[in-house]
């Protein structure tokens, strides 16, 4: 096969839209997703992940179920973008594709 006739696989990436801070300190692993307020707590970075993965459907799906409440708090009503685009995903590798990680230490 010669490079002409290859031909690369396409690669598309969705446009960031929330953020997880995956946080240690001495023994656990803390996964904070800022946009939402949501926070998880778990042993391991990939636990944690898993964890706010989970935290963001069910709380898209809890604020959609109460969409008239969740809308008009005033904490709150600004997610409505990112319930209708973690709403949107088909599994948790479409939720995957809405975020950007990003690694620090939990500060006492």
């Amino acid at each position: 096969m010669t490079l002409a006739t290859y031909n690369s696989p396409k690669i598309s990436l969705s446009e960031k839209r929330l953020t997880v801070i995956l946080a240690r300190d001495k023994t656990l692993v803390c996964a904070f997703c800022p946009e939402l307020d949501l926070v998880t707590e778990m042993a391991t970075p990939n636990e944690a992940l898993e964890d706010i993965l989970e935290a963001m459907q069910d709380y898209a799906a809890e604020y959609l179920e109460e969409l008239e409440i969740y809308q008009n708090a005033p904490n709150r009503g600004h997610h409505l973008p990112y319930i209708r685009a973690i709403a949107a995903c088909k599994d948790a590798w479409d939720i995957r594709m809405l975020i950007e990680i990003q690694h620090g230490r939990v500060q006492v």
